[in-house]
């Protein structure tokens, strides 16, 4: 089995969902659970509001990190002869116990650009700070679950900062080559707006060097590999929620969009990656508070963006281990 690749999809949809859907790309060959360091730029470009003369463009930057907490990594031996095929005495004998912990922190500036005279240009600050973790079953499924904590907010609503929510618990089953399925539940709690989902997703290979990914309500889309790099095409949903001063009170800034993409990742070693993205928000949509019963809805033209990230990683997760010693 292609456990690389399933292990390595777990945790980018893993990743995705627990920090509030930065990003829906499915395929990470890179393994998110390995202990990293990872620059990320994004830039949207300007569009016009449907229904006033005002431009809304973004531009962010960020630094994230993950690192191990608490590793557990034991296998045991029994032979088991009941069946004579290789693949029945490995499963029958073979039982690995695998546990993993991961701590992520991630920082990130965003300017955006509103083009209202009573929403001029915003500059966000967003820092988020969680676990990762994992448990290895008997029947080689994949338990997984995550925590996290953040805060989202402009300069100047610093001194009214609400501490943000989310989590997510699920399972991932592995049937076989290059073949997955996996499903659960998330939960988000944002100064006072709770976000329950549901997720189903898997991974269908087409041919030696394509596969579909995909989860819903998040992403569909194609993954075509060759050696080192890989491409992607597909759609995907993105968004996020800042808390804003408006008028003297305390808003929310929401925005969602739905985008097509290219992405392209490039492996230059075991320890450098990089990744390049091109999009375009054929739905997107700016939201602020005026209160909770009026909310204040500004439907946007759409827009291209472009995204940079390069990532550095430091040593092998438990299941990187696992892969190399046993499978």
């Amino acid at each position: 089995m292609n456990f690389k690749k399933h292990i390595s999809s777990l945790f980018f949809l893993l990743s995705l969902l627990s920090s509030n859907a930065q990003t829906f790309d499915l395929e990470q060959t890179t393994q998110l659970i390995r202990p990293r360091l990872k620059y990320d730029s994004k830039y949207v470009f300007d569009t016009n509001f449907k229904d006033t003369n005002g431009v809304f463009n973004s531009l962010e930057n960020s630094v994230g990190i993950t690192f191990p907490i608490k590793r557990t990594f034991k296998t045991e031996i029994n032979l088991n002869l009941n069946s004579l095929k290789i693949k029945d005495i490995f499963k029958n004998s073979v039982r690995i116990k695998a546990n993993e912990i991961l701590g992520t922190f991630r920082i990130t500036h965003r300017q955006v650009r509103i083009g209202f005279d009573s929403l001029p240009t915003k500059n966000l600050y967003y820092a988020n700070a969680g676990i990762i973790g994992l448990h290895l079953t008997k029947k080689y499924r994949i338990l997984f679950y995550s925590a996290n904590i953040n805060i989202h907010e402009e300069a100047n609503s610093i001194n009214t900062i609400l501490p943000r929510f989310s989590g997510i618990v699920g399972q991932y089953h592995i049937r076989g080559l290059r073949k997955s399925f996996f499903y659960g539940a998330t939960i988000v709690y944002s100064d006072g707006l709770l976000l329950p989902a549901a997720f189903i997703g898997g991974t269908e290979p087409i041919n030696d060097k394509l596969s579909l990914n995909y989860c819903f309500p998040a992403f569909l889309n194609l993954q075509y590999h060759q050696k080192n790099s890989f491409i992607i095409v597909g759609v995907k949903g993105d968004g996020y929620r800042s808390g804003i001063m408006y008028k003297n009170k305390r808003s929310n800034l929401n925005v969602t969009n739905i985008s097509a993409f290219a992405n392209y990742r490039h492996r230059f070693s075991k320890t450098f990656h990089l990744q390049l993205e091109g999009g375009y928000y054929f739905f997107q949509r700016a939201q602020f508070d005026k209160n909770e019963q009026y909310p204040y809805k500004y439907p946007l033209n759409g827009s291209f963006y472009a995204n940079f990230n390069l990532q550095v990683y430091f040593g092998k997760s438990v299941l990187e281990k696992i892969i190399d010693q046993v499978f």
